[in-house]
């Protein structure tokens, strides 16, 4: 008879779970105490969620051969793992999350039970995407029995990616025992870095491989072609995303290459009026420009630092999809993601971006510190340069007129700052020999439309 009801209770639990007790009791018409025994006598096949009277009771999901559930682990800028907590497969392909400590940031809302219709928000940067997500995908999809195309994955593709091939995904945080195990042997092993004065000489090669699918690396989004690459340096590892453009003797190629150097001028400006930006390098070999963009989701003792885009953020908490980061920024500070300091910071960046022409400003470009309490800080600045300018699919390279745009009334003080550094940054690209005299000529232009606009609403 309690086969019998265990196998009711957990077709129950599948069917309509998470429950309480009293209406697994109800349903099943069976006394509070028998219920307490079913349950227990399930063992880990039920997941209990909650404490007390709001506690309730889920069925376990098995996934492929991976298990039902894993440690999360988060590396630790010393590069040292410590335990955050145990990630659960539930029925209806929910999950739940039990930390191992107080972290407030990571179960907040909603989620304050731990209990998630997907794999959980702060596991989303994690997800192969962009350029690398589809090599990535590539590489690994026989091997875990996933589709070759990434918009056919669902969340257990994902997990099984995680837990078989994560070990160096954007963030701090590793899935399962055998991802950390490949992150800390690849933390004490000096395979694969390369001395700075080897770049000129791999860089062609890795953008090659990159090309054919073959880059190793994370899944660092963005459609850019890029790659991942670590070089010795003295005071340790520098870990590296490197984007590069087509060849420059195309008049694509020529574009792109204007536009990485833009990238690096645009990060400049922004260090020097006192906003942190991801440290950029160009290098130019074998035909193609390079930017070196130092990721500073990583130490160089191998060790690491959170990370969560605002992306993952909205699509858990607010839903806009799309939303200018100023405005984001409102709402980011009014529930407790942002300080006050970074919240204007954040809207800053966002009319920095619209007033070099920057046309893709998505929420997973920009991101914040992911740590166990909230308010969060917001993250180096990356990925800003004006895109609006940027080759038309076809490969052509089109015209197109930027206009400055004016401030709105409660954003004027941010407006003002970004406006000043955008005139630093359209001068400095006018200056640069190393931008080509046509995009040269465009940056005058621009520059002289931020002039305008900013004189009318000058303090």
């Amino acid at each position: 008879m309690d086969d019998s009801r265990l196998t009711q209770a957990l077709a129950l639990l599948r069917r309509d779970g998470p429950l309480p007790a009293r209406d697994i009791g109800r349903q099943l018409g069976i006394s509070q105490p028998t219920v307490s025994r079913l349950l227990a006598s399930a063992g880990d096949r039920v997941v209990r969620i909650g404490r007390a009277r709001s506690t309730r009771y889920a069925a376990a999901r098995d996934i492929g051969r991976a298990g039902r559930c894993w440690p999360l682990y988060r590396i630790g800028p010393d590069a040292r793992p410590t335990l955050l907590g145990e990630l659960r497969a539930l029925a209806g392909d929910a999950f739940h999350f039990a930390a191992s400590r107080p972290a407030p940031a990571f179960v907040h809302a909603d989620f304050a039970p731990g209990l998630f219709p997907a794999l959980p928000w702060f596991l989303d940067d994690q997800r192969p995407q962009g350029f690398l997500g589809r090599a990535f995908v590539h590489r690994i999809a026989g091997d875990i029995g996933a589709p070759d195309d990434l918009l056919r994955w669902r969340s257990d593709d994902v997990l099984l990616a995680l837990l078989r091939h994560g070990h160096d995904q954007p963030g701090d945080l590793v899935l399962g025992e055998a991802a950390l195990q490949a992150a800390l042997q690849a933390a004490l092993s000096d395979e694969g870095t390369l001395a700075p004065e080897a770049r000129a000489t791999h860089y062609p090669l890795l953008a090659d491989a990159a090309l054919r699918g073959e880059a190793p690396g994370s899944s660092a989004a963005g459609e850019q072609p890029k790659f991942l690459a670590n070089l010795r340096e003295d005071g340790g590892v520098r870990s590296l995303v490197v984007k590069f453009s087509e060849r420059s003797d195309t008049p694509a190629g020529r574009r792109w290459a204007d536009l990485l150097h833009c990238e690096r001028i645009a990060a400049d400006v922004l260090h020097d009026h006192g906003h942190a930006a991801a440290r950029t390098d160009v290098l130019e070999a074998g035909g193609r420009v390079f930017l070196e963009s130092t990721r500073f989701d990583r130490t160089p003792v191998r060790g690491r630092h959170g990370f969560v885009s605002l992306a993952a953020i909205d699509a858990a908490f607010h839903g806009h999809a799309r939303i200018d980061w100023w405005r984001y920024a409102d709402e980011l500070q009014r529930d407790g993601w942002l300080d006050a300091a970074d919240a204007h910071r954040l809207r800053v960046l966002g009319w920095f971006g619209a007033l070099i022409g920057n046309s893709d400003m998505h929420l997973g470009n920009a991101g914040l510190v992911l740590a166990d309490d909230r308010p969060l800080a917001l993250a180096p600045a990356y990925d800003m340069l004006p895109m609006m300018f940027r080759p038309a699919t076809s490969g052509e390279v089109v015209a197109r007129e930027f206009s400055a745009i004016a401030p709105l009334p409660e954003q004027l003080d941010a407006w003002r700052e970004a406006a000043h550094a955008a005139q630093a940054f359209w001068s400095r690209v006018v200056d640069s020999r190393s931008v080509s005299a046509p995009f040269r000529a465009i940056a005058g232009h621009a520059g002289e439309s931020v002039t305008r606009v900013g004189a009318r609403y000058a303090a």
